[in-house]
């Protein structure tokens, strides 16, 4: 014969094991990243001087583009490949594709692999297969483009190092060979980010599904009261709940990136034994994944297992069109964004909310893809 305890530990065996597996997909929160941004795209011209033009031409030396670098008049023009930069300050580093040759006769200096470091006012590079400080700048001006930024600095000055290694390896001698000090060009930058970081501003807006709705009604949820915002959440209509953004970060066309949240919302079964309680705190839209995560906590214990973690619970499907931004204003804005529960969120939301005993009916379960609601913002770049 089955004792009591154990038939009731046995009973409630489902709910336990939904819910650990639902905490087993606890995903990695990042704390608040760096103020500067992945760049994307852009370009880096160097401008040349009209003093170190007619240097090099006196020697019999020409420029040429290297590996994707353009030459033209007395300019140097180079694409972005990459780097770090905070659009607010341009504090950090942009690294152009390709490079250019200094030639004379025979002998060539090819300069690639810049490092353009704003921080330290300094370019580097590979000279004739040597890398090393190039040359330095002095604080650059500094202009808002959208996402992103330019800037300019108005004097690219050649290191000693550089000047000797490309003086040595083209043999120029005595007043022939380039100075230390020596202006080259005006420097110039537009950098565009690969994702922004966001601001404490504006909310997420979750429109709840009105069949999904029913569904915790038939499950003993009296609505509208047993679903109720968790401050600083709020309830802006009887219809909606709002989550205000506390920050992230987030590619400009929604394909990649983390949006955060605090407040958070609380589903609750009231009854005469036990009220079942489900707390979703501090959503996190994770727009690389497709998916909306939470922090998860079920009450109260005994007899649930309780417990608190990370935890993925929706799939996001973002409708063509839904993506839209606004660079003037650096704003990005979701509309209509397509949340459905994930298979383990649906059997514990069932595993919580089917207690306590009679069970509500079947057709009140939810199931793997059930929509959950759509999801709306309007996000602020720094």
């Amino acid at each position: 014969m089955t004792n009591a305890p154990q038939a009731r530990a046995w009973r409630w065996m489902p709910l336990y094991l939904g819910i650990a597996a639902l905490l087993a997909l606890l995903a990695f929160v990042p704390t608040a990243s760096a103020a500067r941004d992945p760049i994307a795209s852009g370009s880096t011209d160097l401008h040349m001087k009209k003093g170190f033009l007619r240097k090099l031409s006196n020697a019999g030396i020409t420029v040429s583009g290297l590996r994707g670098g353009a030459t033209g008049g007395n300019k140097i023009g180079l694409t972005l490949r990459g780097g770090m930069l905070d659009p607010t300050d341009v504090a950090g580093h942009v690294e152009p594709q390709g490079g250019f040759k200094l030639s004379l006769g025979r002998r060539g200096v090819p300069i690639y692999g810049l490092s353009v470091n704003t921080v330290r006012g300094s370019v580097y590079a590979t000279v004739a297969k040597a890398h090393m400080q190039l040359a330095t700048f002095a604080a650059p001006v500094v202009r808002r483009e959208g996402f992103g930024a330019n800037f300019k600095a108005g004097q690219l000055v050649l290191t000693e190092k550089a000047t000797r290694r490309i003086s040595n390896r083209l043999g120029l001698r005595q007043n022939k060979r380039l100075e230390a000090g020596r202006v080259i060009s005006n420097l110039y930058v537009s950098a565009q980010p690969r994702t922004v970081n966001l601001l404490a501003q504006g909310s997420v807006v979750l429109t709840p599904d009105q069949a999904t709705l029913a569904k915790f009604a038939a499950k003993g949820v009296k609505l509208p009261g047993g679903i109720a915002p968790i401050p600083p959440a709020t309830a802006p209509s009887a219809t909606t709940l709002a989550f205000p953004i506390s920050g992230g970060m987030m590619a400009p066309d929604g394909s990649t990136g983390r949006l955060q949240t605090i407040g958070g919302v609380q589903v609750t079964k009231r009854t005469e034994a036990l009220s079942p309680q489900v707390k979703l705190t501090n959503v996190e839209v994770n727009f690389g994944t497709k998916a909306a995560l939470v922090k998860l906590e079920i009450l109260p214990t005994p007899p649930f297992p309780g417990g608190a973690g990370r935890a993925s619970i929706v799939d996001l499907t973002l409708p063509s069109g839904a993506v839209t931004t606004d660079p003037g204003a650096r704003q990005i804005t979701i509309t209509g964004a397509e949340a459905k529960l994930q298979a383990v969120a649906a059997t514990t939301l069932n595993g919580v909310f089917n207690q306590p005993a009679p069970a509500p009916p079947s057709s009140s379960d939810f199931v793997v893809g059930d929509p959950f609601g759509t999801l709306s913002l309007t996000a602020q770049a720094e």
